[in-house]
Protein backbone atom coordinates (compact mmCIF):
# COMPACT_ATOMS: atom_id res chain seq x y z
CA UNK A 1 0.00 0.00 0.00
CA UNK A 2 1.21 3.67 -0.75
CA UNK A 3 1.05 6.12 1.45
CA UNK A 4 1.12 9.68 1.38
CA UNK A 5 4.83 11.07 2.38
CA UNK A 6 3.10 13.94 4.96
CA UNK A 7 -0.10 12.69 6.28
CA UNK A 8 0.59 9.17 6.04
CA UNK A 9 -2.64 8.57 4.55
CA UNK A 10 -3.08 5.85 2.00
CA UNK A 11 -3.13 7.09 -1.65
CA UNK A 12 -5.17 5.98 -4.46
CA UNK A 13 -5.26 9.03 -6.98
CA UNK A 14 -2.68 7.79 -9.42
CA UNK A 15 -1.06 10.56 -10.39
CA UNK A 16 0.27 11.31 -6.90
CA UNK A 17 2.07 7.64 -7.13
CA UNK A 18 2.64 7.64 -10.68
CA UNK A 19 5.15 10.57 -9.24
CA UNK A 20 7.54 8.55 -8.26
CA UNK A 21 8.94 11.52 -5.45
CA UNK A 22 7.50 10.93 -2.45
CA UNK A 23 4.65 10.18 -2.79
CA UNK A 24 2.67 12.94 -1.61
CA UNK A 25 -1.40 13.94 -1.83
CA UNK A 26 -2.38 16.49 -4.33
CA UNK A 27 -4.36 18.24 -1.19
CA UNK A 28 -0.69 18.73 0.72
CA UNK A 29 0.91 20.03 -2.44
CA UNK A 30 -2.02 22.68 -2.49
CA UNK A 31 -1.43 23.73 0.97
CA UNK A 32 1.93 23.73 0.78
CA UNK A 33 1.61 26.21 -2.34
CA UNK A 34 -0.86 28.23 -0.25
CA UNK A 35 1.57 28.30 2.63
CA UNK A 36 4.83 29.81 0.38
CA UNK A 37 2.17 32.36 -1.58
CA UNK A 38 1.04 33.44 1.69
CA UNK A 39 4.76 34.29 3.53
CA UNK A 40 5.45 35.57 -0.13
CA UNK A 41 3.21 38.54 -0.52
CA UNK A 42 3.70 39.73 3.10
CA UNK A 43 7.71 39.23 3.67
CA UNK A 44 9.57 38.80 0.41
CA UNK A 45 9.08 41.62 -1.94
CA UNK A 46 12.58 41.70 -3.24
CA UNK A 47 13.67 38.02 -3.61
CA UNK A 48 14.38 36.25 -6.51
CA UNK A 49 11.05 34.04 -6.30
CA UNK A 50 8.51 37.50 -5.92
CA UNK A 51 11.19 39.58 -8.28
CA UNK A 52 9.20 37.30 -11.37
CA UNK A 53 5.96 37.81 -9.51
CA UNK A 54 5.48 34.05 -9.17
CA UNK A 55 6.87 30.91 -6.78
CA UNK A 56 8.88 29.72 -9.87
CA UNK A 57 9.19 25.97 -9.61
CA UNK A 58 6.44 25.68 -6.67
CA UNK A 59 5.15 22.60 -7.59
CA UNK A 60 8.71 20.59 -7.97
CA UNK A 61 9.35 22.78 -4.81
CA UNK A 62 6.17 21.02 -2.85
CA UNK A 63 7.15 17.71 -4.32
CA UNK A 64 10.69 17.17 -3.20
CA UNK A 65 9.83 18.96 -0.39
CA UNK A 66 7.51 16.14 0.51
CA UNK A 67 10.06 13.52 -0.53
CA UNK A 68 12.68 14.91 2.23
CA UNK A 69 10.11 14.44 5.09
CA UNK A 70 9.10 11.39 4.32
CA UNK A 71 12.80 10.21 3.41
CA UNK A 72 13.69 11.91 6.87
CA UNK A 73 10.72 10.03 8.89
CA UNK A 74 11.42 6.60 7.77
CA UNK A 75 15.65 7.20 8.64
CA UNK A 76 14.49 9.41 11.92
CA UNK A 77 16.27 11.69 11.24
CA UNK A 78 14.88 15.08 12.66
CA UNK A 79 16.37 18.43 10.70
CA UNK A 80 18.64 19.01 8.17
CA UNK A 81 21.00 22.35 7.69
CA UNK A 82 19.61 24.25 5.13
CA UNK A 83 21.83 27.60 3.54
CA UNK A 84 22.37 28.94 0.37
CA UNK A 85 25.53 29.88 -2.14
CA UNK A 86 26.28 30.48 -5.44
CA UNK A 87 29.28 28.36 -7.75
CA UNK A 88 30.06 30.50 -10.88
CA UNK A 89 31.48 29.22 -14.00
CA UNK A 90 29.54 26.33 -14.85
CA UNK A 91 29.70 25.49 -18.54
CA UNK A 92 26.11 25.59 -20.69
CA UNK A 93 26.04 23.30 -23.10
CA UNK A 94 22.79 25.21 -24.21
CA UNK A 95 24.27 28.49 -24.66
CA UNK A 96 27.91 27.33 -25.15
CA UNK A 97 29.32 29.91 -21.79
CA UNK A 98 30.08 29.72 -18.29
CA UNK A 99 27.38 30.46 -16.29
CA UNK A 100 26.46 31.19 -12.47
CA UNK A 101 24.61 28.60 -10.53
CA UNK A 102 22.90 29.85 -7.01
CA UNK A 103 21.53 27.13 -4.74
CA UNK A 104 18.45 27.31 -2.09
CA UNK A 105 19.13 24.39 0.03
CA UNK A 106 15.30 25.26 1.13
CA UNK A 107 13.83 21.88 2.52
CA UNK A 108 15.40 18.26 3.53
CA UNK A 109 17.42 16.77 0.43
CA UNK A 110 16.17 19.59 -1.79
CA UNK A 111 17.84 22.62 -3.14
CA UNK A 112 16.36 25.14 -5.36
CA UNK A 113 18.78 26.06 -8.89
CA UNK A 114 18.76 29.34 -9.98
CA UNK A 115 20.29 29.54 -13.30
CA UNK A 116 21.62 32.62 -14.71
CA UNK A 117 19.45 31.85 -17.80
CA UNK A 118 16.79 32.92 -15.68
CA UNK A 119 15.28 29.18 -14.85
CA UNK A 120 14.50 27.29 -12.01
CA UNK A 121 15.03 23.69 -11.23
CA UNK A 122 14.75 21.54 -8.30
CA UNK A 123 17.68 19.02 -7.21
CA UNK A 124 17.63 16.05 -5.01
CA UNK A 125 20.73 15.06 -3.10
CA UNK A 126 21.41 12.14 -0.82
CA UNK A 127 20.41 12.37 2.57
CA UNK A 128 23.61 13.55 4.02
CA UNK A 129 23.32 16.73 1.08
CA UNK A 130 26.69 15.89 -0.07
CA UNK A 131 25.89 14.43 -3.55
CA UNK A 132 23.11 15.27 -6.28
CA UNK A 133 20.82 11.94 -7.19
CA UNK A 134 18.24 13.83 -9.12
CA UNK A 135 17.29 16.99 -11.18
CA UNK A 136 13.67 18.48 -12.75
CA UNK A 137 15.39 20.08 -15.89
CA UNK A 138 14.83 18.33 -19.26
CA UNK A 139 18.88 17.52 -19.56
CA UNK A 140 18.40 14.87 -16.48
CA UNK A 141 14.81 14.29 -16.70
CA UNK A 142 14.96 12.98 -20.55
CA UNK A 143 18.76 12.21 -21.22
CA UNK A 144 19.04 10.51 -17.84
CA UNK A 145 22.65 11.88 -17.31
CA UNK A 146 24.27 14.18 -14.72
CA UNK A 147 23.28 17.90 -15.54
CA UNK A 148 25.30 20.69 -15.36
CA UNK A 149 23.02 21.81 -12.08
CA UNK A 150 24.27 18.51 -10.83
CA UNK A 151 27.78 19.02 -11.02
CA UNK A 152 27.39 22.46 -9.67
CA UNK A 153 25.90 21.47 -6.82
CA UNK A 154 28.15 18.61 -6.27
CA UNK A 155 31.17 21.31 -6.65
CA UNK A 156 29.55 23.39 -4.12
CA UNK A 157 28.77 20.92 -1.76
CA UNK A 158 32.32 19.77 -1.77
CA UNK A 159 33.45 22.90 -1.16
CA UNK A 160 31.41 23.75 1.65
CA UNK A 161 32.82 20.64 3.70
CA UNK A 162 35.95 21.84 3.36
CA UNK A 163 35.31 25.23 4.73
CA UNK A 164 33.45 23.07 7.42
CA UNK A 165 36.47 21.04 8.00
CA UNK A 166 38.84 24.38 8.08
CA UNK A 167 36.46 26.07 10.38
CA UNK A 168 35.56 24.36 12.94
CA UNK A 169 35.76 27.33 15.32
CA UNK A 170 32.79 28.86 13.29
CA UNK A 171 31.06 26.24 12.84
CA UNK A 172 30.25 26.64 16.79
CA UNK A 173 29.32 29.96 16.31
CA UNK A 174 27.59 29.36 13.15
CA UNK A 175 23.81 30.70 15.27
CA UNK A 176 25.17 33.93 15.53
CA UNK A 177 26.25 34.05 11.92
CA UNK A 178 23.31 32.99 10.68
CA UNK A 179 21.37 35.82 11.96
CA UNK A 180 24.12 38.43 9.75
CA UNK A 181 24.41 36.54 6.38
CA UNK A 182 21.20 34.71 6.47
CA UNK A 183 24.01 31.76 4.96
CA UNK A 184 22.59 29.31 6.97
CA UNK A 185 18.97 28.43 8.31
CA UNK A 186 17.30 25.08 10.40
CA UNK A 187 13.97 23.67 8.60
CA UNK A 188 12.14 21.72 11.42
CA UNK A 189 10.60 18.70 10.35
CA UNK A 190 7.21 18.11 11.18
CA UNK A 191 4.22 15.40 10.00
CA UNK A 192 2.39 18.89 8.83
CA UNK A 193 2.82 21.17 5.69
CA UNK A 194 2.30 23.93 8.35
CA UNK A 195 6.31 24.15 9.15
CA UNK A 196 6.61 24.92 5.57
CA UNK A 197 6.49 28.96 5.49
CA UNK A 198 9.99 28.97 7.54
CA UNK A 199 12.29 27.48 3.77
CA UNK A 200 11.69 31.28 2.75
CA UNK A 201 13.36 32.50 5.65
CA UNK A 202 16.50 33.01 4.93
CA UNK A 203 15.52 34.87 1.55
CA UNK A 204 13.24 37.35 4.35
CA UNK A 205 16.64 37.81 5.98
CA UNK A 206 17.90 38.66 3.00
CA UNK A 207 15.12 41.49 1.93
CA UNK A 208 16.33 42.99 5.20
CA UNK A 209 19.45 43.40 4.30
CA UNK A 210 18.47 45.27 1.15
CA UNK A 211 15.66 47.24 2.95
CA UNK A 212 18.87 48.60 4.92
CA UNK A 213 20.54 49.49 1.46
CA UNK A 214 17.91 50.78 0.28
CA UNK A 215 17.14 53.25 3.03
CA UNK A 216 21.02 54.00 2.83
CA UNK A 217 20.77 55.55 -0.91
CA UNK A 218 17.48 57.08 -0.32
CA UNK A 219 19.26 59.27 2.84
CA UNK A 220 22.44 59.97 0.65
CA UNK A 221 20.09 61.21 -1.78
CA UNK A 222 18.23 63.24 0.75
CA UNK A 223 21.30 64.93 2.05
CA UNK A 224 22.37 65.72 -1.62
CA UNK A 225 19.09 66.59 -3.46
CA UNK A 226 16.75 67.58 -0.75
CA UNK A 227 14.84 71.06 -2.49
CA UNK A 228 16.70 73.90 -1.60
CA UNK A 229 13.78 76.05 -2.05
CA UNK A 230 14.73 77.26 -5.67
CA UNK A 231 11.65 77.72 -8.15
CA UNK A 232 13.03 78.07 -11.61
CA UNK A 233 9.26 78.81 -13.17
CA UNK A 234 9.03 81.70 -10.80
CA UNK A 235 12.33 83.55 -11.30
CA UNK A 236 13.04 84.92 -15.21
CA UNK A 237 16.18 86.99 -13.86
CA UNK A 238 17.73 83.21 -12.07
CA UNK A 239 16.32 81.41 -15.38
CA UNK A 240 17.50 83.37 -17.59
CA UNK A 241 20.99 83.30 -16.14
CA UNK A 242 21.16 79.61 -15.54
CA UNK A 243 20.29 79.16 -19.19
CA UNK A 244 23.07 81.05 -20.78
CA UNK A 245 25.73 79.32 -17.84
CA UNK A 246 24.10 76.12 -18.99
CA UNK A 247 25.42 77.01 -23.19
CA UNK A 248 28.50 77.53 -22.24
CA UNK A 249 31.26 74.78 -22.14
CA UNK A 250 32.07 75.40 -18.47
CA UNK A 251 27.99 74.76 -17.70
CA UNK A 252 28.27 71.32 -19.09
CA UNK A 253 31.00 70.64 -16.58
CA UNK A 254 34.26 68.26 -16.70
CA UNK A 255 33.99 64.80 -17.19
CA UNK A 256 33.54 62.91 -13.10
CA UNK A 257 35.27 60.00 -12.04
CA UNK A 258 34.30 60.01 -8.64
CA UNK A 259 30.94 59.49 -6.90
CA UNK A 260 28.80 60.42 -10.22
CA UNK A 261 25.75 59.09 -9.28
CA UNK A 262 25.68 60.67 -6.18
CA UNK A 263 25.96 57.48 -3.79
CA UNK A 264 22.75 56.14 -5.29
CA UNK A 265 24.10 52.52 -5.32
CA UNK A 266 22.46 51.14 -8.48
CA UNK A 267 24.12 49.24 -11.28
CA UNK A 268 23.75 50.59 -14.50
CA UNK A 269 24.53 49.45 -18.52
CA UNK A 270 25.11 51.10 -21.51
CA UNK A 271 24.53 50.42 -25.56
CA UNK A 272 26.25 53.14 -27.55
CA UNK A 273 25.11 52.41 -31.21
CA UNK A 274 28.09 53.90 -33.92
CA UNK A 275 28.43 54.49 -37.45
CA UNK A 276 30.93 54.35 -40.11
CA UNK A 277 33.00 51.86 -38.42
CA UNK A 278 34.02 47.68 -38.31
CA UNK A 279 32.96 45.92 -35.56
CA UNK A 280 35.68 43.18 -35.79
CA UNK A 281 38.48 45.73 -35.55
CA UNK A 282 37.20 47.67 -32.72
CA UNK A 283 36.37 44.38 -30.76
CA UNK A 284 40.18 43.88 -31.43
CA UNK A 285 40.94 46.71 -29.94
CA UNK A 286 39.03 46.69 -26.83
CA UNK A 287 40.20 43.46 -26.76
CA UNK A 288 43.76 44.69 -26.49
CA UNK A 289 43.27 47.20 -23.87
CA UNK A 290 41.63 44.42 -22.18
CA UNK A 291 38.06 45.84 -21.84
CA UNK A 292 36.85 42.50 -23.22
CA UNK A 293 37.17 39.04 -23.62
CA UNK A 294 35.83 38.46 -27.07
CA UNK A 295 37.90 39.27 -30.12
CA UNK A 296 35.51 39.65 -32.59
CA UNK A 297 32.05 41.11 -33.38
CA UNK A 298 28.86 39.12 -31.85
CA UNK A 299 25.38 38.32 -33.01
CA UNK A 300 22.82 40.54 -31.95
CA UNK A 301 21.52 38.32 -29.35
CA UNK A 302 24.63 37.19 -27.43
CA UNK A 303 24.32 37.20 -24.15
CA UNK A 304 26.42 39.65 -22.13
CA UNK A 305 27.56 39.88 -18.93
CA UNK A 306 30.59 40.43 -16.01
CA UNK A 307 32.63 38.06 -17.44
CA UNK A 308 32.77 38.83 -20.81
CA UNK A 309 33.76 42.76 -20.24
CA UNK A 310 32.43 45.18 -23.23
CA UNK A 311 30.94 43.33 -25.62
CA UNK A 312 30.93 44.72 -30.02
CA UNK A 313 27.63 43.54 -31.15
CA UNK A 314 25.57 43.51 -34.95
CA UNK A 315 22.84 45.49 -34.97
CA UNK A 316 20.79 45.53 -37.92
CA UNK A 317 19.42 48.74 -37.65
CA UNK A 318 22.46 50.55 -38.36
CA UNK A 319 23.86 50.60 -41.94
CA UNK A 320 27.48 50.48 -41.72
CA UNK A 321 28.31 50.23 -37.83
CA UNK A 322 27.92 48.32 -34.68
CA UNK A 323 26.60 49.09 -31.20
CA UNK A 324 29.16 48.57 -28.20
CA UNK A 325 27.05 46.81 -24.72
CA UNK A 326 28.75 47.07 -21.56
CA UNK A 327 28.73 44.72 -18.21
CA UNK A 328 26.90 45.25 -15.56
CA UNK A 329 28.14 48.55 -14.57
CA UNK A 330 28.76 50.39 -10.88
CA UNK A 331 29.72 53.87 -10.23
CA UNK A 332 33.74 53.38 -9.17
CA UNK A 333 36.57 54.85 -11.20
CA UNK A 334 36.97 52.16 -13.83
CA UNK A 335 33.74 52.33 -14.51
CA UNK A 336 34.13 56.09 -16.29
CA UNK A 337 37.78 55.46 -16.94
CA UNK A 338 36.21 52.54 -20.04
CA UNK A 339 33.71 54.87 -21.53
CA UNK A 340 36.09 57.33 -21.48
CA UNK A 341 38.19 54.88 -23.49
CA UNK A 342 35.78 53.05 -25.25
CA UNK A 343 34.81 56.60 -26.89
CA UNK A 344 38.53 57.63 -27.35
CA UNK A 345 39.40 54.38 -29.36
CA UNK A 346 35.95 55.00 -31.53
CA UNK A 347 36.22 58.13 -32.30
CA UNK A 348 40.05 57.86 -33.36
CA UNK A 349 38.87 54.70 -35.85
CA UNK A 350 36.73 56.89 -37.77
CA UNK A 351 33.17 56.08 -35.67
CA UNK A 352 30.50 58.72 -36.34
CA UNK A 353 26.87 59.22 -34.63
CA UNK A 354 24.26 60.33 -36.41
CA UNK A 355 20.10 60.37 -36.91
CA UNK A 356 20.09 56.38 -36.35
CA UNK A 357 22.16 55.83 -33.66
CA UNK A 358 21.28 55.52 -30.41
CA UNK A 359 22.21 55.54 -26.47
CA UNK A 360 20.48 53.33 -24.61
CA UNK A 361 20.49 52.88 -20.83
CA UNK A 362 19.72 50.25 -18.35
CA UNK A 363 19.29 51.57 -14.74
CA UNK A 364 18.14 48.61 -11.85
CA UNK A 365 14.71 49.20 -10.73
CA UNK A 366 15.60 47.79 -7.29
CA UNK A 367 14.83 51.29 -5.84
CA UNK A 368 11.48 51.42 -6.60
CA UNK A 369 10.99 47.77 -5.56
CA UNK A 370 7.38 46.48 -5.16
CA UNK A 371 6.12 49.46 -4.74
CA UNK A 372 3.49 50.45 -7.09
CA UNK A 373 3.23 54.29 -5.97
CA UNK A 374 7.43 54.58 -7.07
CA UNK A 375 6.38 53.14 -10.16
CA UNK A 376 3.27 55.95 -11.07
CA UNK A 377 6.25 58.78 -10.19
CA UNK A 378 7.90 57.40 -12.80
CA UNK A 379 5.41 57.07 -15.23
CA UNK A 380 4.46 60.91 -14.38
CA UNK A 381 8.00 62.13 -15.11
CA UNK A 382 8.13 60.21 -18.48
CA UNK A 383 4.84 61.22 -19.84
CA UNK A 384 4.10 64.54 -18.83
CA UNK A 385 7.82 65.61 -19.47
CA UNK A 386 7.85 63.65 -22.57
CA UNK A 387 9.09 66.07 -25.04
CA UNK A 388 11.82 67.58 -22.17
CA UNK A 389 13.14 64.22 -22.31
CA UNK A 390 13.23 64.01 -25.58
CA UNK A 391 14.93 67.18 -25.97
CA UNK A 392 17.83 66.60 -23.54
CA UNK A 393 17.95 63.08 -25.21
CA UNK A 394 18.31 64.87 -28.52
CA UNK A 395 22.05 66.53 -27.07
CA UNK A 396 25.12 64.50 -28.58
CA UNK A 397 27.31 66.95 -28.86
CA UNK A 398 28.87 69.32 -26.28
CA UNK A 399 29.50 72.65 -29.07
CA UNK A 400 26.23 73.10 -30.57
CA UNK A 401 22.90 71.64 -30.84
CA UNK A 402 21.66 68.73 -32.21
CA UNK A 403 18.42 67.45 -33.33
CA UNK A 404 16.48 64.22 -31.83
CA UNK A 405 16.89 61.00 -34.33
CA UNK A 406 12.76 60.18 -34.02
CA UNK A 407 10.14 58.26 -32.39
CA UNK A 408 10.70 54.89 -34.46
CA UNK A 409 12.73 53.25 -31.67
CA UNK A 410 11.84 55.44 -28.84
CA UNK A 411 7.82 56.08 -29.26
CA UNK A 412 5.83 58.12 -26.37
CA UNK A 413 3.72 56.19 -23.51
CA UNK A 414 0.65 55.95 -23.48
CA UNK A 415 -2.22 57.75 -20.59
CA UNK A 416 -4.39 54.66 -20.90
CA UNK A 417 -2.28 52.53 -19.77
CA UNK A 418 -0.60 54.58 -17.14
CA UNK A 419 -4.11 55.22 -15.58
CA UNK A 420 -3.91 50.68 -14.66
CA UNK A 421 -1.23 51.40 -12.62
CA UNK A 422 -2.17 50.96 -8.67
CA UNK A 423 -0.46 51.97 -5.50
CA UNK A 424 -0.18 47.61 -4.75
CA UNK A 425 1.47 46.41 -7.57
CA UNK A 426 3.93 44.85 -8.04
CA UNK A 427 7.13 45.64 -10.02
CA UNK A 428 6.19 42.78 -12.47
CA UNK A 429 2.67 44.29 -12.82
CA UNK A 430 3.88 47.80 -13.19
CA UNK A 431 6.58 47.16 -15.77
CA UNK A 432 3.58 45.40 -18.22
CA UNK A 433 1.38 48.54 -17.28
CA UNK A 434 3.77 51.18 -17.64
CA UNK A 435 4.54 50.31 -21.39
CA UNK A 436 1.20 48.34 -21.81
CA UNK A 437 3.05 45.40 -22.85
CA UNK A 438 0.72 43.09 -24.78
CA UNK A 439 3.97 41.49 -27.25
CA UNK A 440 7.53 41.91 -27.95
CA UNK A 441 7.60 45.18 -29.89
CA UNK A 442 6.14 46.91 -27.85
CA UNK A 443 9.59 47.56 -26.66
CA UNK A 444 9.95 50.42 -28.39
CA UNK A 445 9.35 53.04 -26.17
CA UNK A 446 10.63 56.31 -24.52
CA UNK A 447 11.44 54.03 -21.62
CA UNK A 448 11.69 49.95 -21.62
CA UNK A 449 10.58 47.49 -19.48
CA UNK A 450 9.96 44.52 -21.59
CA UNK A 451 13.29 42.58 -20.80
CA UNK A 452 11.74 42.54 -16.92
CA UNK A 453 8.46 41.15 -18.58
CA UNK A 454 10.48 38.77 -20.92
CA UNK A 455 13.60 37.85 -19.15
CA UNK A 456 13.32 38.82 -15.25
CA UNK A 457 16.08 41.38 -16.03
CA UNK A 458 15.12 44.11 -13.35
CA UNK A 459 16.13 46.95 -15.33
CA UNK A 460 14.34 50.22 -16.76
CA UNK A 461 15.98 51.30 -20.15
CA UNK A 462 16.02 54.63 -21.15
CA UNK A 463 15.82 54.51 -25.08
CA UNK A 464 15.22 58.59 -25.82
CA UNK A 465 18.77 59.93 -25.80
CA UNK A 466 20.60 59.97 -29.37
CA UNK A 467 23.82 58.08 -30.08
CA UNK A 468 26.82 60.09 -28.60
CA UNK A 469 30.71 59.37 -28.60
CA UNK A 470 30.88 62.28 -26.24
CA UNK A 471 32.14 61.17 -23.17
CA UNK A 472 30.53 64.06 -20.96
CA UNK A 473 27.39 64.20 -22.85
CA UNK A 474 27.35 60.10 -22.55
CA UNK A 475 27.77 60.14 -18.06
CA UNK A 476 25.25 63.30 -18.41
CA UNK A 477 22.74 61.33 -20.34
CA UNK A 478 23.28 58.69 -17.36
CA UNK A 479 23.40 61.22 -14.49
CA UNK A 480 19.86 62.03 -15.83
CA UNK A 481 18.18 58.75 -16.05
CA UNK A 482 20.03 58.02 -12.74
CA UNK A 483 18.47 60.84 -11.23
CA UNK A 484 15.22 59.67 -12.90
CA UNK A 485 14.90 56.67 -10.63
CA UNK A 486 16.16 58.16 -7.44
CA UNK A 487 13.84 60.93 -7.82
CA UNK A 488 10.73 58.23 -8.67
CA UNK A 489 11.87 56.45 -5.61
CA UNK A 490 12.36 59.44 -3.18
CA UNK A 491 9.71 62.13 -4.18
CA UNK A 492 6.41 62.29 -1.44
CA UNK A 493 3.42 64.37 -2.13
CA UNK A 494 4.11 66.25 0.81
CA UNK A 495 7.51 67.07 -0.28
CA UNK A 496 8.70 70.65 -1.67
CA UNK A 497 8.75 70.47 -5.84
CA UNK A 498 6.30 67.75 -5.58
CA UNK A 499 3.21 69.75 -6.38
CA UNK A 500 4.91 70.42 -9.70
CA UNK A 501 5.04 66.45 -11.05
CA UNK A 502 1.49 66.40 -13.12
CA UNK A 503 -0.74 63.51 -11.65
CA UNK A 504 -2.44 60.67 -13.88
CA UNK A 505 -5.51 60.64 -12.44
CA UNK A 506 -7.89 63.44 -12.05
CA UNK A 507 -8.68 65.10 -8.73
CA UNK A 508 -5.32 65.69 -6.85
CA UNK A 509 -4.25 68.28 -6.46
CA UNK A 510 -0.98 68.52 -8.21
CA UNK A 511 -0.19 71.18 -10.57
CA UNK A 512 -1.53 71.16 -14.10
CA UNK A 513 1.03 70.79 -16.99
CA UNK A 514 2.83 74.48 -18.28
CA UNK A 515 2.40 75.79 -21.51
CA UNK A 516 5.05 75.65 -24.09
CA UNK A 517 8.66 73.78 -24.10
CA UNK A 518 10.42 76.52 -22.13
CA UNK A 519 7.63 76.86 -19.76
CA UNK A 520 7.40 72.55 -19.12
CA UNK A 521 11.37 72.64 -18.76
CA UNK A 522 11.13 75.03 -16.35
CA UNK A 523 8.28 73.41 -13.95
CA UNK A 524 10.54 69.86 -14.69
CA UNK A 525 13.29 71.86 -12.80
CA UNK A 526 11.11 72.65 -10.42
CA UNK A 527 10.78 69.00 -9.01
CA UNK A 528 14.67 68.56 -8.90
CA UNK A 529 15.58 69.37 -5.40
CA UNK A 530 19.86 70.62 -6.10
CA UNK A 531 21.39 73.34 -8.69
CA UNK A 532 23.22 70.04 -9.52
CA UNK A 533 20.83 68.20 -10.94
CA UNK A 534 19.05 71.19 -12.56
CA UNK A 535 22.05 71.72 -14.05
CA UNK A 536 22.57 68.76 -16.08
CA UNK A 537 19.25 68.85 -16.99
CA UNK A 538 19.84 72.05 -18.40
CA UNK A 539 23.29 71.76 -20.05
CA UNK A 540 21.18 68.67 -21.72
CA UNK A 541 18.51 70.52 -22.95
CA UNK A 542 19.96 73.76 -24.11
CA UNK A 543 21.64 71.42 -26.54
CA UNK A 544 18.70 69.48 -27.97
CA UNK A 545 16.56 70.32 -30.58
CA UNK A 546 12.43 68.68 -31.27
CA UNK A 547 10.84 69.61 -34.49
CA UNK A 548 7.32 70.32 -33.94
CA UNK A 549 6.82 67.54 -35.78
CA UNK A 550 7.49 65.20 -33.01
CA UNK A 551 5.94 67.19 -30.45
CA UNK A 552 2.37 67.22 -32.10
CA UNK A 553 3.17 63.65 -32.71
CA UNK A 554 3.79 62.84 -28.97
CA UNK A 555 0.82 64.81 -28.01
CA UNK A 556 -1.63 62.60 -30.10
CA UNK A 557 -0.17 59.47 -29.51
CA UNK A 558 0.68 59.52 -26.14
CA UNK A 559 -2.96 61.07 -25.11
CA UNK A 560 -4.69 58.93 -27.66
Amino acid sequence: MTTCAVCSRRLTHPVSVARGTGPVCAKHVAEFIAAISAQTAERIRQSWARRRDEMVGVNEMAIANAKARFLARIRRQPTVATYSGMIADQFSRTREQDEVLEFHHFADAAVQVHSESGREYVVTTDRTGAVAVACSCPDHQHRHRVCRHMEGYNRFAAERRMAEQAEAERQRVAEAMRAQSSAEMTLETANRVTAAPTILTHIADGEIAWDNERDRALYAWHERHRHDGVYMSQDDAKWQAFREQARTLEGLGEYETENVLDGSGLTFGVEMEMENIDGDELARELYGYGLSTRRDEQYYSYQVGERTGWVVKHDGSLHSGCEVVSPPLRDTPETWAAIRKITDIAQRMGAKTDLSTGLHIHMAHTILDDRGYRWQRLARYIYWFGNEYYKMGAASDRHYATVHRGLRYAGPLRLRDLRQLRRNDTAMSASRKLIGYRWHEDRYKIINTAKFVEHNVPTVEFRYPNGSLDPIIIQRQIQLANATMMQAAYLRKHMPGAERLPALFRGDSSDALAEGAEGRFRQFLDTLGSDRLRRIATGLWVRGEVPLFYQEQTHVDSRG
